[in-house]
């Protein structure tokens, strides 16, 4: 029996609810079309509102829908709603209260041969999506060149990173900037991700010097991802280390200051060296269709740029360094513009070639990059750890010679590291980790959770740990957070393999 436009309603709003895609992608025309103030552009075709209802429906949970008064015609009606629901892998708020989407609307729905043919809904998205952005005290950080398109794009959480600006959340829910990372391609602005240049006759064995990995043959084009360790073997960051040019090299660093640490290594050092921070603002595109997008815009071959190799280039006609790397555990590449002089012109050329592509601006992905074992170490916030206990053994090369923490950790191996790091099983939903939560083992010995995050692969809460070396993979640990005390397995890393 066909279905009243009423019916269809009340069945496509049922089976939201019920988080039933078979039921809501049989209510659909092939050519229909779908607008959601909450996704943003019109939705045309079968496929393209399934995919968009699918990933909304797993943005969510706890949903409930109620239709009220509704004006039905011959093909059509007009009905009020109400919407609630919580949203997924969003943390809390600070009162330990869920982050919610609860709303009224109105939806107008027209039917044509038995099916939706179209599906508008209007709502006030204020109550949903935060519409002020956070406010950032400029005396103790300075913009992002890319801070114009960040906002136009709906940044509203920022943290501070080498003292400049670094947007990380969006007003979408987190699942929607998930898959927009693991199906289509995304751009983040890491304007913060500053590069400590060393260049002149001595760049590769001064860096050679700072970092705990053997880059003495590092050729020209190619990257390394390694420690830099203060002379107790304690890790200050993990860069990734390009060399762009015969002369230069490149150490794209975390939240340190990096350059000022190897400015004073290098004074009176012996080494013909000269130590800045260039203005280089990376960007990073990532994602499946990457290749795709960035294909027309950039002169070099970005087809056959292999994984951590790098090349000097034109991005949309600006000089820039793009490297195959980034944050995301999967295919990707960073865009380094040789000055920030055109830094919105690149932005905006970006953003135009990522338009077939469905490009989704975001913040990095913690969630995924939690799944992959991608993570962060700066000095002031790194636990005291050292290479061996981050599990980075095979990013440390004790026999090349002579470099800054070398006989620390010397020291270390011989005696075996006294932490390592795992991953965690985390029982129940979490709050959002403003800082590391304590954890206790079935010993009564102490470590901390570094990392924590719902997981949308495996759809359960994990997080990554610093812990005693004596705890074995399948013991349960106790975790400290905010909302209480909750068991959790000690597992493998990294959570998600492809």
């Amino acid at each position: 029996m066909t279905m009243t436009p009423t019916q269809a309603l009340r069945a496509y709003c049922d089976a939201f609810a019920a988080g039933n895609i078979a039921a809501i992608a049989d209510l659909f025309a092939p050519d229909a079309v779908v607008d959601l103030p909450l996704v943003g552009d019109r939705m045309s075709g079968h496929a393209e509102v399934m995919h968009e209802v699918e990933s909304a429906v797993r943005g969510l949970k706890d949903i409930r829908v109620e239709i009220g008064h509704a004006l039905e015609g011959d093909n059509d009606v007009i009905a009020e709603g109400a919407f609630w629901s919580e949203l997924v892998g969003a943390g809390t708020k600070v009162d330990g209260t869920p982050e919610r989407a609860d709303f009224r609307f109105v939806a107008v729905l027209e039917m044509k041969d038995g099916k939706i043919s179209r599906l508008s809904e209007y709502l006030d998205t204020k109550p949903v999506k935060p519409w002020e952005r956070q406010r950032i005290i400029p005396t103790s950080v300075r913009r992002s060149p890319y801070w114009d398109g960040s906002i136009a794009a709906g940044a509203v959480e920022f943290m501070a990173y080498n003292r400049t600006t670094f947007p990380m959340i969006y007003s979408r829910t987190p699942y929607e900037d998930y898959v927009a990372l693991t199906e289509r391609v995304t751009m983040w602005d890491v304007g913060c991700e500053r590069q400590a240049q060393i260049k002149g006759p001595d760049a590769l064995a001064f860096a050679n010097y700072l970092v705990a990995r053997d880059i003495s043959r590092l050729a020209v084009g190619a990257c390394r991802y390694s420690f830099v360790c203060d002379p107790e073997g304690r890790i200050l960051c993990d860069p990734v280390i390009l060399r762009p040019w015969e002369d230069t090299i490149w150490l794209s660093h975390g939240d340190v200051d990096l350059h000022l640490w190897a400015r004073g290594l290098a004074t009176n050092s012996g080494y013909d060296v000269e130590i800045c921070e260039p203005d280089v603002a990376p960007l990073q595109i990532q994602g499946p269709l990457c290749v795709e997008m960035l294909r027309p815009i950039v002169e070099g071959p970005v087809d056959d740029l292999k994984f951590y190799r790098c090349m000097v280039t034109k991005v949309a006609g600006i000089e820039a360094v793009v490297s195959r790397t980034g944050w995301s555990g999967a295919l990707g590449f960073e865009i380094y513009p040789t000055s920030s002089a055109r830094a919105m012109e690149l932005w905006n050329a970006l953003l135009e070639a990522g338009k077939p592509h469905g490009l989704v601006v975001t913040g990095p992905n913690v969630h995924r990059a939690v799944e992959k074992n991608v993570t962060d170490t700066a000095y002031f916030t790194n636990s005291d750890m050292n290479p061996f206990e981050a599990g980075g053994e095979r990013l440390v090369d004790l026999d090349k010679g002579d470099f800054v923490g070398r006989e620390a950790l010397l020291n270390i191996r011989e005696e075996g590291a006294k932490r390592q790091t795992v991953g965690l099983f985390i029982e129940g939903d979490l709050p959002r980790l403003e800082w590391f939560w304590p954890l206790t083992d079935a010993a009564g010995r102490q470590g901390t959770v570094r990392w924590a995050m719902h997981s949308f692969a495996l759809d359960r809460s994990v997080g990554i740990a610093l812990v005693d070396a004596a705890v074995k993979i399948g013991d349960t640990v106790e975790v400290h957070h905010p909302l209480g005390t909750v068991k959790a397995e000690v597992t493998t890393l990294p959570f998600v393999e492809d």
